[in-house]
C-alpha cells in the first residue's frame, strides 16, 4: 500500500526537519513517498531537505522559483506517484502525529467504501523536540477546521477534484476542501487528532487581511458552485467553532508581541 504526502515548503528552514521526521516514524504504516516541493525559498530550506533525503529516500525534493501557494501544491499534485494508493498533506511547519497513519488506514481497511477520513487539528506553539509534538508546556487546543493534513484520502478521489485554484493567494486550501463535499462523497467525519498545527511568526497566514479576504473569496467561489449543482450541505460536525474566541486571543497576542518585543 502505498501512501503520498505532499508537502509544499517556502523559507521553513526552522521547522521543516522536524515535519519531515514526524512522518518518517510512521513508515511501518505504508510505503511513503514524500513529496516537498520548494518554492524558490532565500533560506537554508533545500539544504535541511536534502539532507535528510540522503538517508530517507521516502523524500523526494523539487526545486522551482517562487510561483506562490496555489502552484506549488499543484506542483506538488503533479509530482504523486500514480502508483499511490493513499494521499495525505503536510505544511512545513506542522506535525503529523506518531500513529495517525496506522490508525486511520486501518479505519478505510474496515470500510472500504470511504473516500476520505477528516479529523481534528491541534492547536500549538511550542515543540518537543523529541517527541515530535506539543510541548507539556505548550498551550494547545483541539477544533475541527479548514486544514489538508487532518484528512486522509484516496488518492484517485483526490485527483478527481482537479487543481487548486491559482487565483487564490491564501486559502486554496478551503477552497479544495470545500470541493470534496460538493457531491456525494462517503467519509468519515473523525474525533481523533489528524495534525499538530503550529501557530508561529513567518507562515503565509499570517497576512491577516489577505487571508481573511481570500477565505471569503474562496467560500463565494464555492457557495456559487454549490448553487449550481444542488449540492448537499457540509457535514455535520465537518467544522467547530468553539476554538474560535482562542485562537482569537492568540492572535492578539502574537501582534502585541511582534509591535511591542514583549
Amino acid at each position: 500500500m502505498k501512501l503520498s504526502i505532499l508537502m509544499p515548503a517556502y523559507n521553513a528552514e526552522r521547522t521543516i526537519a522536524s515535519a519531515l521526521k514526524s512522518l518518517l516514524r510512521q513508515r511501518d504504516a505504508a510505503t511513503l513517498e514524500i513529496v516537498v516541493v520548494d518554492d524558490g525559498s532565500t533560506d537554508a530550506t533545500v539544504t535541511v531537505v536534502k539532507s535528510l533525503a540522503a538517508s530517507a529516500p521516502e523524500i523526494r525534493l523539487l526545486e522551482r522559483p517562487h510561483c506562490g501557494i496555489s502552484a506549488t501544491r499543484n506542483a506538488c499534485l503533479a509530482a504523486m506517484s500514480a502508483e499511490a494508493d493513499f494521499v495525505s498533506f503536510l505544511d512545513a511547519d506542522d506535525l503529523s502525529p506518531s500513529d495517525r497513519f496506522r490508525r486511520d488506514l486501518a479505519k478505510f481497511a474496515a470500510r472500504p467504501e470511504l473516500q476520505m477520513i477528516y479529523g481534528a487539528a491541534r492547536f500549538f506553539e511550542e515543540e518537543d523536540s523529541e517527541l515530535l509534538a506539543p510541548a507539556p508546556s505548550s498551550r494547545t487546543l483541539d477544533g475541527r477546521i479548514i486544514q489538508l493534513g487532518a484528512g486522509l484520502y484516496r488518492a484517485g478521489f483526490v485527483r478527481g477534484l482537479g487543481p487548486f485554484d491559482e487565483r487564490l493567494a491564501q486559502a486554496e486550501d478551503t477552497e479544495f476542501i470545500l470541493r470534496m463535499f460538493e457531491r456525494p462523497v462517503a467519509h468519515l467525519i473523525d474525533s481523533e487528532v489528524g495534525v499538530y498545527y503550529r501557530r508561529n511568526h513567518g507562515s503565509v497566514t499570517d497576512d491577516v487581511e489577505q487571508a481573511h479576504r481570500e477565505t471569503v473569496r474562496a467560500f463565494l467561489r464555492a457557495a456559487n458552485r454549490r448553487r449550481k449543482l444542488g449540492a448537499p450541505p457540509l457535514p455535520k460536525g465537518f467544522l467547530t467553532d468553539t476554538h474560535i474566541a482562542e485562537l482569537a486571543r492568540w492572535n492578539d497576542e502574537r501582534l502585541h508581541r511582534s509591535h511591542t518585543g514583549v
